[in-house]
């Protein structure tokens, strides 16, 4: 696997990661400063995958 493949498909595992703690399907709710947080931790990681993707 490449390493641009492989560093995408880690990015999009801590998408899905963040998206299932801010979901109904989490048994723990989060507080509003954790999730400001973690959408700040995932806008990191969006942006860091639209420059991989860029490079292509």
């Amino acid at each position: 696997m490449s390493d641009t493949k492989k560093a995408l498909q880690e990015k999009t595992e801590t998408l899905a990661k963040g998206l299932y703690f801010m979901s109904s399907d989490c048994q723990r709710a989060l507080s509003v400063h954790e999730t400001v947080d973690l959408i700040e931790e995932l806008r990191a990681v969006v942006a860091d995958m639209q420059a991989e993707v860029e490079k292509l």
